[in-house]
């Protein structure tokens, strides 16, 4: 990967510095990306966690019904009282796992802005991956691949990323610091400014790949104001 396309990327390295929280492919901290779950992609792994967490409340729900059981005097000696005691476990591991997921679902609908910014930051990497490969393809001498404007296709991947940056940084501003808005206009302006600048770049009708990934820049950048506006209007009701 060529440097100028290297220093454009956004890691995960930045993504824990810029929003405070580790950042993997389902997961913000301890909470879900609610973006992603209607994704049948990430089905599997989402389905998988929520297996791990019902198999840990079961662990956990046996001694606590033992200790209940013990308090009110009951015994589980006779096959009817072992019967009654797995109907109780088997609840309240239902009630535990159900009181968790909603526990759950309620701190990542607090995050679905922020999921949905991540969900920008990986098109927009995807963005940077195209550029590479055609770089790559140029390198030995397939000339089909010839990426034309690629500076101005670099430049506009600098103003979506400053713009996916600016995003980042204030939706953990008003997250950490809820009435801190009326103190941080500039990064709403910041953005407005990029795409700006975005929508002027001439894609002159061009049937190539120039303008298919300045388009695909032109819509994060657009996807980005509207959960910056999202956002504002929410801390502003």
């Amino acid at each position: 990967m060529q440097t100028d396309i290297r220093n454009l990327q956004i890691t995960e390295q930045d993504l824990e510095r810029v929003t405070g929280r580790e950042i993997t492919r389902l997961f913000i901290g301890s909470v879900y990306r609610i973006s992603l779950l209607n994704n049948p992609k990430y089905l599997v792994p989402f389905l998988t966690s929520e297996a791990i967490a019902l198999f840990l409340i079961a662990i956990f729900s046996l001694p606590i019904s033992i200790l209940l059981f013990q308090s009110l005097g009951k015994s589980i000696d006779t096959r009817q009282e072992q019967i009654g005691f797995a109907i109780f476990v088997f609840l309240l591991m239902l009630i535990l796992f159900a009181g968790w997921n909603f526990v759950a679902w309620i701190r990542a609908k607090k995050m679905s802005c922020l999921s949905h910014l991540l969900d920008e930051v990986d098109k927009y990497n995807q963005v940077i991956a195209a550029v590479d490969l055609c770089d790559r393809l140029k390198s030995v001498g397939n000339q089909s691949a010839n990426l034309n404007h690629r500076e101005d296709i670099l430049q506009a991947l600098e103003l979506t990323r400053d713009s996916l940056i600016c995003g980042l940084t204030t939706e953990k501003i008003l997250r950490e610091h809820r009435r801190f808005l009326s103190g941080h206009r500039e990064l709403f302006h910041n953005i407005e400014q990029n795409l700006i600048a975005l929508k002027s770049l001439d894609v002159q009708n061009q049937a190539d790949q120039y303008s298919s990934l300045l388009n695909d820049a032109l819509v994060i950048g657009m996807n980005v104001q509207t959960e910056m506006l999202k956002l504002q209007t929410r801390e502003v009701v």
